[in-house]
């Protein structure tokens, strides 16, 4: 009898310990997915599609949290804390890490890309090729490519032609527009784009580029008086992918790296172009809107821009980015 009793008592433990590892595994692996845009942005839109379809794909075994407006992490600590593990995606401009990365510059470089769609063949070519590598030496993988065209807005005056900048206060996202723009006569303050609105109220600027969503999301129509819109032409064309940290990567079933992988492509083919062509068009609408004082980009203007960027940002980097020449050769072949 009592050794019955013992028995029954170890079928009891070994059903307990196998109802609850089944349990464990059942449970879904939660990604956290930070970025510093405000919720409505449509980089805030792009990472939650990718995961609703993504879980979707799953069957739910991995669902994701997300943390808008630097709610988790500021804006540059986003690396930092993807390379480290602490935190799992995010949607990230990736020259903000050119300061540890300086290649990384390329993926805003005036005038180096022509459109959405053009920008987006990177992920085929040996440009999106080597970026990607560089990202997975430092522990970033990257997930999809995402480009965004951006404009010059202003309080203080209409800029069409780099002449214009001379002497304005000025935020010009990125190194190599920073060199440019400085080489042109403007003081330079850099800050992430969440931070312009208060700076432009205050004064600290006068001038800033930035994309055409954030010129939207931020409601900087509510202090800038002049504004470029990048309908036609664009100077300003930024990469900002959805990124993952190789720690959770590595976490991830092979199933599930692969439904993550076919969910980028299929923004890449069916989502991005669409949602993000359509942003300077609404700039525009909004910023008339509201009354500011709209110019719209035309061939010249572009050109003029891209003769001064080559012979100031682009020999800049070709001079001092170590395999900066066959970067930017490699940037530029993919505009063919």
């Amino acid at each position: 009898m009592k050794r019955r009793t013992v028995l029954i008592a170890m079928m009891v433990c070994l059903v307990s310990v196998i109802f609850v590892c089944t349990t464990v595994q059942a449970r879904p692996m939660t990604i956290k997915v930070s970025h510093q845009f405000s919720k409505g942005d449509v980089r805030d839109e792009m990472c939650r599609v990718f995961g609703d379809k993504v879980t979707e794909m799953t069957k739910g075994e991995v669902k994701f949290r997300y943390y808008p407006a630097s709610a988790l992490f500021k804006a540059k600590e986003q690396w930092d804390a993807m390379r480290m593990g602490s935190l799992d995606m995010s949607l990230f401009p990736l020259d903000y890490a050119s300061g540890k990365v300086p290649q990384f510059s390329v993926s805003l470089m005036p005038c180096s890309v022509q459109n959405v769609a053009q920008g987006l063949t990177w992920r085929n070519k040996p440009i999106g090729k080597k970026l990607e590598g560089m990202m997975l030496e430092n522990g970033v993988r990257n997930i999809a490519w995402a480009w965004f065209s951006g404009g010059i807005g202003s309080t203080a005056k209409m800029v069409k032609l780099p002449a214009d900048v001379n002497g304005l206060k000025l935020r010009a996202a990125g190194k190599k527009f920073e060199f440019m723009m400085r080489e042109a006569g403007a003081s330079i303050t850099s800050m992430p784009s969440s931070e312009v609105y208060q700076a432009a109220a205050t004064g600290v600027l006068d001038t800033v580029l930035t994309s055409a969503a954030s010129f939207v999301s931020y409601r900087l129509y509510e202090q800038l008086k002049y504004v470029n819109v990048p309908t036609k032409y664009a100077i300003w064309f930024m990469a900002e992918n959805l990124c993952i940290s190789e720690k959770t990567w590595a976490r991830l079933k092979p199933e599930h790296q692969k439904a993550f992988m076919e969910v980028a492509e299929w923004l890449h083919e069916n989502w991005i172009v669409e949602n993000f062509d359509a942003l300077a068009q609404t700039m525009l609408k909004e910023y008339t809107k509201a009354g500011v004082e709209v110019h719209e980009m035309n061939k010249a203007e572009f050109g003029a821009w891209r003769d001064y960027a080559q012979k100031t940002a682009w020999k800049d980097f070709a001079d001092n980015v170590e395999g900066g020449q066959e970067i930017l050769d490699m940037a530029v072949d993919a505009m063919d």
